[in-house]
């Protein structure tokens, strides 16, 4: 799926939709956040260049949220949910301004994940440690 862009032909305001897919990076990103006790400033989490930048997509799929705190976050029920391989989240999800727009009927457990099969006993097993949230 290309980008879809709009130009309001009024003011001429430019909305772009894009595709974002559940993928190895975000996993560690929620991995990470999860490790350090489910709420952590994303500036002290220790994240590179590319964790850093795809951080906030983990919002997309449910699994993780922005607190009030500035720059921090917060994994979700979901996002400990699918670390422990208990529930499904969307495959791909398409956002406009920054809210979802539409999402993948077709679900994934974290375990279906390319190249993240060999680190799901080790998450399952990280995501059942006592959080913020036990």
């Amino acid at each position: 799926m290309k980008n879809n862009i709009f130009i309001c032909p009024t003011c001429g305001h430019k909305s772009v939709e894009y595709k974002h897919s559940i993928n190895k990076t975000l996993i560690s990103c929620l991995y990470r956040l999860n490790a350090l006790g489910g709420r952590a400033r994303l500036d002290g989490m220790g994240l590179n260049n590319t964790q850093f930048a795809n951080f906030q997509k983990l919002r997309y799929f449910g699994l993780a949220i922005p607190t009030s705190n500035n720059n921090e976050w917060q994994i979700t029920d979901h996002g400990i949910w699918f670390l422990q391989g208990r529930i499904q989240v969307p495959q791909f999800v398409v956002t406009k301004n920054a809210n979802v727009i539409r999402q993948c009927s077709e679900l994934v457990f974290i375990g279906q994940i390319k190249d993240c099969v060999q680190y799901r006993i080790d998450w399952q097993e990280q995501s059942k440690q006592p959080s913020l949230f036990d």
